[in-house]
């Protein structure tokens, strides 16, 4: 299009004009003022078009930092007195000093149409910033932090639960014991805490490891399966059946330290004396808690009290004192309160009474 036809809107959308104004070359000075010279009437025109590009560009939500400076050169340019300027040295490249070399050749316009050309080129302005907005993404909102919601499981006395977990893994958690996670595990790690005896068989999931908190021990797995006990004033016992784990101790007469276990082995961790020995174990008799099955194996009397109570959902009383060296061994599949206190009462040498939920053991 020729450029001496251009209107005011012409000029502000040509990108020739644009560069001219924003970010001037050498190149860009030489054909302006050429233009000008030849078309001195389109000096005012040209003038106004500057102004408002100079305004919408300061009203872009993010700019460049080339053209910022540009920008501010160009209104620092405008601002110095020709007068000023060295002779014969520098040469101003802005448009505003080509403008002002020609516009006194323009003359004046009547006030009303220049009114009404203001008011055109104001809803311009307008409809240029509200295109501008719309085309440029919209800075993202950012997403409120959900907060963690824990999930906490009890079996009761009397009951065994078996939980999958929301990553596949499965969980057998023995009577009296309670298991404490996050509803939806985080995207680098799988943490649960244990008040008490469960199984586990973990899901593989490379990017998450699995740990099971108790206390001050932590065990942590990939894709394995193992058994911890965990009760109050008792040893503390791992017993790892598949693949292999790291157990962190952070036990307060020592430094902390790690252990790693393979399948079909253990670790014994006495918490009041902080002895940890490795051990060997039986899975049958390991896991005979998840078969329905009793099993004592040279068990001390407190610790039978303890399974019946969580297993049978009562209350053991004691009216004497058993022998502090009192072990027992037995086990029972799938049998009633009432014949494992028979079976039990010759070996441990007791008589027994039921109440309700309530057991009471006279010792000879």
């Amino acid at each position: 299009m020729d450029r001496s036809k251009y209107t005011i809107e012409d000029f502000v959308l040509d990108p020739d004009f644009k560069e001219w104004v924003l970010a001037p070359t050498k190149e860009l000075k030489l054909y302006w003022d050429s233009f000008l010279a030849n078309h001195p009437n389109k000096a005012q025109d040209i003038n106004i078009a500057r102004t408002l590009l100079l305004n919408i560009s300061r009203d872009l939500p993010t700019v460049e930092d080339e053209f910022l400076e540009a920008i501010w050169e160009n209104i620092e340019s405008g601002l110095i007195d020709e007068n000023t300027a060295p002779e014969g040295k520098v040469v101003p490249l802005d448009a505003l000093s080509s403008i002002k070399k020609y516009q006194i050749h323009y003359p004046k316009e009547n006030k009303y149409p220049f009114v009404l050309r203001w008011a055109g080129i104001i809803f311009l302005c307008f409809a240029m910033a509200i295109t501008i907005n719309l085309a440029l993404p919209s800075p993202p909102i950012p997403l409120p932090l959900e907060p963690i919601v824990y999930e906490e499981h009890y079996a009761p006395p009397g009951v065994k639960s078996n939980l999958t977990l929301q990553d596949g893994s499965k969980v057998i958690l023995n009577s009296g014991s309670t298991l404490i996670y996050a509803k939806n595990f985080s995207a680098d790690k799988r943490e649960l805490e244990l008040y008490g005896e469960a199984f586990f068989e973990v899901a593989r999931d490379s990017l998450r490891p699995f740990s099971v908190k108790t206390g001050a021990v932590v065990t942590r797995a990939l894709g394995t399966s193992f058994n911890i006990e965990a009760y109050e004033n008792e040893d503390l016992n791992i017993s790892l059946v598949t693949g292999k784990v790291e157990v962190d101790l952070d036990l307060e007469s020592s430094s902390p330290r790690k252990l790693h276990l393979d399948a079909g082995e253990g670790l014994k961790i006495d918490l009041r004396e902080e002895e940890v020995k490795r051990i060997k174990f039986d899975e049958h008799i390991k896991l005979a808690w998840t078969r329905k099955t009793i099993f004592f194996d040279y068990t001390p009397m407190d610790e039978v009290t303890r399974i019946l109570e969580n297993w049978y959902g009562v209350k053991v009383i004691f009216i004497n004192q058993p022998s502090k060296d009192l072990l027992v061994s037995a086990w029972f599949r799938d049998q009633t309160l009432l014949n494992v206190l028979e079976g039990l009462s010759y070996s441990a040498r007791f008589k027994f009474i039921i109440d309700k939920d309530q057991v009471f053991l006279t010792f000879h």
